[in-house]
């Protein structure tokens, strides 16, 4: 699996209650649940509010499937990055 960030542009989602974020994060689930029970490999790790955008780390076997995840949960993605390394800063060492 390769690790992706993405960037979905939302106005207006960094004011949002809690419960509204935690909704849509369940939603979300859904649909990755359902992807993976097509046998589709993806998973999402986290997701970070800042600002107008939500930036969110997935695995997945490729690029596309991180857009299909944002096109059936119903927002698109704006972005997607694929980490080519990690660097640990709490050791300092690239892994």
């Amino acid at each position: 699996m390769k690790r992706f960030i993405i960037r979905r542009e939302m106005t207006g989602v960094g004011s949002l209650p809690k419960n509204d974020l935690n909704s849509a994060g369940k939603g979300s689930e859904e649909v990755l649940e359902a992807m993976r029970s097509e046998g589709k490999n993806i998973q999402q790790e986290q997701s970070y509010v800042v600002g107008d955008a939500i930036f969110c780390v997935y695995n997945a076997d490729s690029e596309a499937l991180v857009y299909e995840h944002g096109e059936r949960s119903g927002t698109p993605v704006t972005e997607v990055s694929e980490v080519t390394t990690i660097i640990k800063h709490n050791t300092s060492f690239v892994s």
